[in-house]
C-alpha cells in the first residue's frame, strides 16, 4: 500500500475529494500553499482542517471560498 501524498495539487484535491475545478483552485488558493510553476500545493492536513471547519459551521464551500482570504500562501 502506498503512503498518502502529504501535498495536493489541484488535480489532487479534485480525485482526493471530489472538487469542482474552480472550487479546488480557489481552495488551493486560500489555504497556505507553495506554488511551483504553474501548479498550486497544498498540505493535506490544511484541507482537512478548513474542510472539517466548514463542516462543523454547515456553511456552503462555493460561498466560503469567495469570501475575502483571512491568509494566503507563500508567494514569490
Amino acid at each position: 500500500m502506498e503512503p498518502k501524498k502529504q501535498l495536493l495539487d489541484v488535480a489532487g484535491l479534485r480525485g482526493e475529494y471530489g472538487l469542482a475545478r474552480d472550487v479546488a483552485y480557489a481552495l488551493a488558493k486560500r489555504l497556505p500553499h507553495v506554488r511551483v510553476g504553474t501548479r498550486y500545493l497544498v498540505r493535506r492536513a490544511d484541507v482537512d482542517d478548513f474542510l472539517s471547519q466548514a463542516a462543523h459551521k454547515r456553511c456552503d464551500l462555493r460561498a466560503e471560498l469567495k469570501a475575502p482570504a483571512m491568509q494566503g500562501g507563500a508567494e514569490g
